[in-house]
């Protein structure tokens, strides 16, 4: 008899969670063209294995590269998502705990006697092990643990979301103070060219070959190109205070002595890209990984409408005297085996099965609008690229034509020839197009870390 409840016991054990009614997963279809629309991009050739590019060979400046291992050490917002991980894997070792026997000991004594003066006191001893266990037949705990685990992934995956990010924000914030800094250094060099020609133009005054509007002209830009500047400065010192807040730490300075002739290594494709390469960012496998906890949510719910089956047992003594407390004849044992049928909730199960199935849905069309969104970045970056390209190119050619026009106005003012507005305008011109050529490389480098980011780079070393 004893063999044939041991072999019973056995049994139950090995059939514990072998069903589970969670849905079979099936990745959603992805919403997006299959390839990139590149006909209109000059993209360099491609190299194999682009996917896996490390951030250190994306990046040729090494004060860029300085400044990220900088960030990657201290900022808070990554070690908040560490954090965020060990919390997701210590949530699902509890969950998954449930799945396994539970052995408990217990151990208490009884004091008793009566209210007189003259009475005895009495002592009681108890001790004990009891042992419960639930037989997951139909896959609620295992699916209970299912869903945790993929939210343990997730959180890895949003890990891995966070340090590109801030790769990809220092990067920008560290370019955008270079930036500011060659503006400004435009600006001043502007302002002593500027005064320059209001020595120029004094001298013309002196020796009555120009007049006092000229002069007054020649000032008024001295007087704008000094606002200018001070309008820089102070966006010089928020870019360092920006770049500062993504490093986490507020002792390191960028050196400005340092510098690249290259600063970043351009993103390399082939020329038909597929739309593929999206699934390997980590914010949509991070939706992917939560797809597939709401599918064993599901499995969970629905396993609440079965019967619930639990074990209990144990042994216990119990003695007035310490010293026999483990005597056999004191000690006696249990054994409860529980069903729980459910009969009627008020349509709780009903509920919190539908509860699941939308939030099942929930999470579909998260997943397909996190792919919708990583397309748009890669084509908006895609479209950019040669675009902007073009405007630098333009760009140069301009500033080229607008230094000779300058050199030119210049010489027929000193005959004579024409007016100083003239003068003033080429001037202005050169000085706005300098400022915009330098937008336009700070765009181009935004976009091409950009690119990187949306397909998914960075996260290598």
């Amino acid at each position: 008899m004893f063999k044939l409840k041991l072999l019973t016991l056995s049994t139950l054990l090995i059939l514990t969670g072998c069903i589970s009614l969670a849905p079979d997963y099936q990745r959603p279809e992805t919403p997006v063209p299959q390839r990139f629309s590149l006909s209109k991009n000059a993209l360099v050739p491609a190299t194999a294995g682009y996917q896996d590019t490390g951030w250190r060979n994306f990046f040729a400046d090494p004060q860029a590269i300085r400044l990220i291992d900088t960030a990657l050490q201290n900022n808070r917002d990554l070690r908040m998502a560490a954090l965020k991980v060990q919390e997701a894997r210590a949530q699902y070792n509890v969950t998954d705990a449930d799945r396994y026997p539970q052995l408990n000991a217990s151990a208490e004594t009884t004091y008793s006697g009566g209210l007189k003066s003259d009475s005895s006191t009495d002592q009681k001893y108890e001790a004990g092990m009891a042992l419960s266990f639930e037989l997951d037949f139909f896959g609620k705990l295992k699916n209970m643990s299912d869903a945790d685990r993929q939210k343990f992934f997730a959180s890895e995956e949003a890990q891995r979301a966070v340090h590109i990010l801030l790769i990809s924000n220092v990067s920008q914030s560290y370019f955008n103070q270079r930036l500011a800094a060659e503006q400004l250094n435009i600006a001043r060099e502007t302002l002593q060219n500027y005064q320059q020609s209001y020595a120029f133009v004094e001298k013309q005054l002196i020796t009555g070959s120009t007049n006092v509007l000229a002069l007054e002209q020649s000032r008024g830009l001295i007087e704008s190109t000094r606002a200018e500047i001070a309008k820089r400065e102070g966006e010089l010192a928020q870019a360092n205070n920006a770049l500062q807040l993504v490093l986490g730490i507020y002792t390191v300075q960028p050196d400005d002595q340092i510098h690249s002739d290259k600063d970043i290594n351009p993103v390399q494709l082939p020329p038909n890209l597929s739309s593929e390469i999206l699934l390997q960012r980590p914010d949509i496998l991070e939706a992917e990984h939560l797809l597939k906890a709401s599918d064993a949510d599901i499995g969970a719910a629905r396993a609440a409408f079965f019967p619930s089956i639990s074990l209990t047992g144990g042994v216990s003594g119990s003695s007035t005297e310490l010293s026999s407390l483990y005597n056999p004849a004191s000690g006696m044992w249990n054994f409860v085996p529980k069903i729980e049928i459910p009969i009627f909730n008020a349509g709780r199960n009903s509920a919190n099965l539908e509860l699941a199935k939308i939030r099942q849905q929930q999470s579909v069309v998260n997943y397909e609008q996190k792919i919708q969104t990583a397309f748009k970045e890669v084509a908006d970056a895609l479209a950019l690229r040669e675009t902007i390209s073009q405007q630098i190119t333009a760009q140069q050619r301009y500033l080229a034509s607008l230094q000779i026009t300058l050199q030119r106005a210049k010489g027929l003012y000193s005959s004579g020839a024409v007016s100083y507005i003239e003068v003033l305008d080429a001037e202005r011109s050169l000085f706005a197009t300098q400022q915009s050529l330098l937008d336009l490389r700070y765009s181009q480098q935004v976009n091409e870390i950009t690119l990187f980011t949306a397909l998914g780079g960075g996260w290598t070393q």
